[in-house]
This record gives C-alpha cells, sequence and structure tokens, in this order.
C-alpha cells in the first residue's frame, strides 16, 4: 500500500510539473492588443485577422476587443489590455478625438500604438499610422460618380464625422467633384449601423429627382441599395461605396451597386504587424503608410474574386 501511495506521488508531481511548464510555454512571446471601432463589421474582422496571422506566425499572441461604436467601451477595453501587459496596441478608434485618455495611458504605460484604417486627431502620441489611402479612394469614387453621371446629376452622401477614415473619404470624393456637373443636394451623419436605412429612406423620399448616392462603406450602402430597390428607383439612382468586401462585389456583379473602391484589409493588417515589429527591434518607421485603392465597377468586375477578400 505504501509502495503504492510513493508510486502516486511520485506521478502526481509529474504531472504538475508537465502542466506547470506547459502553461509557462503557452505564456512565452510577446502580447499584443487590438481593438477596432465595430468588429461586427467584416472589414474590419478582416483586419484583425490579418494583423492576429502574423503575429501568430512569429509565436506570439494577440488580444482583442471589440469597440462597439461607443469611444468609453473602447478606452476601458484599452486600459484592460495594458493591464494585461500589452507591448504594442493596433488602434481602430470609435473616435479621432475622445480616444486620446486611452492613447495617454498607453504612453504613460509605454505602449506603443500603431494606428490603423483611421487616424487620430494626436498622432504625437502614436508611432505610426497604416491605412488605405482614404483620399485617394475618395477621388477614385467621386470620378467614378462624375463618369456615370456626363451630364450632371444631384448626389446625396451618408457619412461618419467621427471617424477620420470617413472624412478623408469625403474630402476625397469633394475634390473630385469640384467644377463638375455633380452636385451634393443631401448628406446626413450616421453613428451606428441601425440609422443607416431610416436615414436612407429619409433622403429618398425627400428627393425624388436624385440621381447617385453615396454610402460611408459597403455595409451601409448595401442598405441605400436596399432602399432605392425597394422605393422603385433602381433604374435611376445609382448607389456608390467604398470597401471592396465580398458582398460589395457581388452586388456590383448582379447589377446592384454601380461601383466601389476596393481597399485591402489584409494588405493593411500585415503593413501593421510588419511595423510594429520594427518598432521593437528600435528601427525607425515611418509616420504613416498609405496602401493604395482600387475601383471596382460594373466594367472591370469580371477580373476580380468577388467571394475573396482583396
Amino acid at each position: 500500500m505504501k509502495r503504492f501511495l510513493v508510486c502516486f506521488l511520485i506521478f502526481a508531481v509529474c504531472v504538475s510539473s508537465f502542466a506547470a511548464g506547459s502553461k509557462d510555454t503557452a505564456g512565452k512571446g510577446r502580447l499584443f492588443g487590438f481593438t477596432a471601432m465595430d468588429l461586427t463589421n467584416p472589414p474590419l474582422v478582416t483586419l484583425r485577422d490579418s494583423v492576429q496571422k502574423a503575429v501568430e506566425a512569429r509565436g506570439d499572441r494577440l488580444i482583442s476587443v471589440d469597440g462597439y461604436l461607443d469611444q468609453t467601451r473602447q478606452n476601458n477595453g484599452i486600459e484592460d489590455m495594458i493591464t494585461q501587459g500589452i507591448e504594442v496596441l493596433f488602434l481602430n478608434p470609435v473616435d479621432s478625438q475622445s480616444v486620446q485618455p486611452a492613447l495617454e495611458a498607453c504612453k504613460a504605460a509605454g505602449i506603443k500604438v500603431v494606428v490603423v484604417d483611421s487616424g487620430v486627431a494626436r498622432s504625437d502620441l502614436t508611432a505610426s499610422f497604416v491605412s488605405s489611402d482614404s483620399i485617394q479612394a475618395g477621388k477614385l469614387s467621386g470620378q467614378a460618380i462624375i463618369d456615370a453621371l456626363p451630364n450632371g446629376g444631384k448626389l446625396a452622401l451618408i457619412e461618419n464625422p467621427l471617424a477620420e477614415s470617413i472624412v478623408s473619404r469625403v474630402k476625397g470624393l469633394e475634390s473630385a467633384l469640384q467644377g463638375s456637373k455633380v452636385t451634393i443636394v443631401e448628406r446626413k451623419s450616421i453613428s451606428r449601423m441601425e440609422q443607416a436605412l431610416p436615414t436612407a429612406e429619409d433622403i429618398l423620399q425627400a428627393h425624388p429627382d436624385l440621381d447617385a448616392f453615396w454610402g460611408l462603406n459597403d455595409d451601409v450602402s448595401l442598405i441605400i441599395q436596399g432602399a432605392v430597390e425597394s422605393s422603385g428607383a433602381a433604374n435611376r439612382v445609382k448607389v456608390f461605396s467604398i470597401d471592396g468586401t465580398p458582398s460589395g462585389k457581388r452586388s456590383v456583379a448582379r447589377g446592384g451597386l454601380y461601383a466601389v473602391v476596393a481597399q485591402s484589409d489584409i494588405r493593411m493588417g500585415a503593413t501593421a504587424a510588419e511595423v510594429a515589429y520594427k518598432i521593437l527591434a528600435g528601427e525607425k518607421v515611418d509616420a504613416a503608410y498609405l496602401i493604395e485603392t482600387k475601383l471596382i465597377d460594373r466594367k472591370n468586375i469580371g477580373q476580380f474574386d468577388v467571394d475573396a477578400w482583396e
């Protein structure tokens, strides 16, 4: 009996030591944090997954927090990640201005911040910015609208002034439209997805002679397209977007959305991870890395895989 107990105790110690060793192994590697304004938004999920793939390929870990389109919740989530010991934060802010307390907390903790996709007001509190060239995307979208309406026309916009990426897209759009015969007759701002449909319906009702509609991203533009079709105006109102998601490209292919400008969330995430590792290695990085976008319309849609992310 005593011999049995001795053997059992030795076995238990071995199992315990193995478990402890496994835990230590699992805990090795660097810890990164990621937070996005809305992780129900497919492009931002793709962006997060791209960063995670790059981080895990090096044996490191990524934890993520959803901003839920609420800057206070996002700031609290960032504080939690700081407590967990992240070394670098990949940040896609809800509000370019109100994210500042979280940026200051990161600076105080010695955590480097790589901003992705949408910028912040205080770039001096961050290490680098990796994004699509949002102004270029807006210009491409604006030129596509001009080309689709050679005789001019009336355009409505749904935008979000809290997100720097959307502000830049609109700046590019307005720049392209200057001097053209296309006139912006209505613009509405939304901050939550559930506002998109009633806003689109109100605009369509207020402007029965509308020629074109622009949405801040594919999710919003697909809702606009649905409202246009439901109102019976699909043969008259052309809907434009920026994102290039599979659902957006499929809509272009079926004759729904007229054109989308595609950004590469996969490339953006991989670039952001590369920048983060350079920072940790003490290498110099640029203040900003802007990734080119491309127009996808009914003429060239056959050149793209509508089921894949760009």
